[in-house]
């Protein structure tokens, strides 16, 4: 394979500008302190630093075999690193050096540059950092026609290290102007005070200058504090690596960073303690393939063009029958500001029903008045901005005024699923035996029978009327709450008052539609009014739940267990520190599943092709 494949090099800055001060200089005269240097980036007549990522990747290791790559919660340990990079914001190119044709394919494919491979004279064990490094710059150099101001390499075995890590690094070395900025921790309990050695098996203090005292000594005798470096970042200038061939030069300085985000990967026991920190939040890197064929078009003219941002990739069939009647731009993935791009040329948009923004007035508005229909294939619509369509002429398509939505069961399946697993603790029990327990913990498992206990449902439409009748057979009583219907199920009682139904309800199932009556709907109150020990279940929208008196109703034992599809704010891209899922890291209670109700082939097909018939009636002719 090429190691070049899919190596897009950036534009040409040229050579530095000529005059009498170096560009060194200029950023020493001006930038003395971390706040100057956010204000010269931004200074558009001022030359931004080009600053070169390097993430050196060689295979072989003999430690861990193929180090490097090894799987960490899903993702190969490089892309940690790759991500960290990508995320920073004063790094120019990202680039990985590695020997190996299947590295560099992993690293392209997670976003890195990989425009050679390195020789195998620099890619031995016994290789040094610094020449592999000081290779690798010269060659990018010469392959994107640049002369880079400062290097930065990241070693793989640091996962915990992120773009903000680097940021901060690169703005004390260009502010300081010294010649490398290297992370490093604090020791800790690890100090020289109580490092030993074993002398004719005898204990012996490891240095003169830091004797331990004969009676011990306590954490806070640890003095001075003693560093170390944790592999994290090396920052440096071009002229240090490439003119003196060293990561330090002669003015090295700190940057410090906290114990939690320096793990080095270097023995076995690394990886597990790595990945325990990843699944408790304490990772800011989110590695993620780079979607292949983000955008294709298939566009003839003369036709109405559809923007796709729903993926479709899964559904070929569906893809060209959409082709069929109109031209196609798809592009599932596009970030927001891409879309803003694409919406002045199209008339109609099929879009995600879960997208990582909100479709507001703002990005509506961009379409300059050319989109005439916006279908989602979704029940829900509180991802859209209505009120601006409705002035605007934009006619908006979804599920729940559609017949499609009575064939689709998914949503009510996983629903059932999700009362099981939290009643039955399935989760916390299959964590158990991943770490080697069985029935020796089954006073932690213990749980209740459906059978004879009395689901209450709150909104009685397809969910709430498919989950009533997947109840019955198990032996459960059902009463439900929908002062807008009258319920034909002869087995369910319908009540009028839901203080009633939360009374009596042993396990309380919210379905109902997020709308200005229903938003915090289900507050303290109400929770409050729930029997002791109940289970509470949501697969509407957060929103219609104070998640503050949800935690209150948990932590206080008043009920025994949630489980949740959804959570609020579910458009923002980082939800590792939204309180529920942070309460939901370190408590058994709480089961949250990233909004995978209706998430099936099956009803993503359905829901397509009601997607395409509502655009073939407004675009092309015919009944939706």
């Amino acid at each position: 394979m090429d190691p070049t494949m899919g190596f897009a090099p950036g534009p040409h800055q040229g050579d530095n500008p000529p005059g009498p001060l170096s560009v060194k200089q200029r950023i020493l005269i001006y930038l003395l302190t971390v706040d100057k240097v956010h204000s010269i980036m931004s200074d558009a007549n001022s030359p931004s630093p080009r600053i070169l990522a390097v993430i050196q990747a060689r295979s072989g290791s003999k430690g861990i075999p193929d180090k490097n790559i090894h799987p960490l919660l899903g993702h190969p340990l490089m892309a940690y690193s790759i991500r960290a990079g990508l995320d920073a914001r004063l790094v120019s190119d990202v680039v990985v050096s590695t020997d190996s044709p299947a590295y560099a394919a992993i690293a392209r494919r997670y976003g890195a540059k990989t425009p050679f491979l390195r020789p195998a004279e620099l890619s031995g064990d016994l290789v040094a950092s610094a020449p592999s490094l000081r290779w690798a710059v010269l060659e990018c150099e010469r392959l994107f026609d640049a002369c880079y101001d400062y290097v930065v390499e990241l070693p793989c075995v640091s996962p915990l290290r992120d773009g903000r890590d680097i940021d901060g690094a690169l703005e004390k070395l260009i502010a300081t102007g010294a010649d490398s900025v290297i992370s490093m921790v604090d020791t800790g309990e690890k100090h020289p005070i109580r490092l030993k050695r074993i002398v004719d098996d005898q204990i012996v203090d490891f240095t003169r200058e830091y004797p331990e005292p004969a009676i011990g000594s306590r954490r806070q005798d640890l003095k001075p504090p003693s560093y170390i470096r944790n592999g994290a970042i090396y920052a440096m200038t071009r002229q240090a690596i490439v003119e003196l061939g060293s990561r330090h030069g002669a003015d090295s300085r700190p940057y410090l960073m906290e114990p939690e985000r320096s793990i080095n990967i270097d023995e076995r026991m690394d990886l597990p303690l790595a990945e325990c920190m990843m699944r408790h939040g304490f990772c800011n890197n989110r590695p993620a393939p780079v979607p292949e064929n983000t955008l294709e078009r298939r566009v003839t003219g003369g036709r109405p063009v559809v923007l796709v941002t729903t993926p479709m990739h899964f559904l070929p069939e569906v893809k060209d029958e959409l082709a069929a009647f109109v031209d196609v731009i798809f592009a599932h993935g596009a970030s927001r500001a891409e879309v803003a791009d694409l919406l002045p040329q199209v008339d109609g948009w099929i879009c995600s029903p879960c997208p990582t923004y909100t479709i507001d007035a703002a990005l509506l508005a961009c379409s300059g008045g050319r989109l005439r229909v916006l279908a989602t294939p979704s029940t829900g619509s509180n991802h859209i901005d209505l009120s601006w369509c409705a002035t605007h002429g934009v006619t908006v398509t979804r599920l729940k005024e559609s017949d499609v939505v009575h064939s689709i069961f998914a949503s009510s399946e996983f629903t059932w699923a999700l009362i099981l697993a939290t009643v039955r603790r399935l989760p916390k029990a299959a964590e158990r035996v991943k770490q080697g327990y069985w029935r020796d913990v089954e006073d932690e498992l213990r749980a209740i029978e459906l059978h004879g206990r009395t689901l209450g449902i709150i909104g009685f439409g397809r969910i709430g009327g498919n989950v009533a009748r997947y109840a019955r057979p198990f032996g459960m009583r059902v009463i439900a709450c929908d002062p807008f219907k009258t319920i034909d199920q002869p087995e369910v009682e319908q009540l009028a008052n839901p203080m009633e139904l939360l009374a009596r309800a042993d396990i309380v199932l919210i379905a109902v539609h997020l709308d200005e009556t229903t938003r915090g709907m289900v507050n303290g109150a109400w929770f409050a009014a729930m029997r002791p020990g109940a289970v509470f279940i949501n697969v509407s929208r957060g929103e219609i739940v104070d998640e503050a008196a949800l935690l209150a109703a948990l932590q206080s034992g008043h009920l025994a267990a949630a489980g949740l599809d959804v959570i609020s704010d579910e458009f923002l891209s980082d939800k590792r520190q939204h309180p529920l899922i942070r309460h939901a890291r370190s408590h058994d209670h709480l089961l949250i599943t990233p909004h995978i109700a209706g998430l099936t082939r099956d009803s993503e097909l359905k829901a397509a092709r009601f997607a395409v018939a509502s655009l073939r009636a407004h675009l092309g002719g015919g009944a939706a």
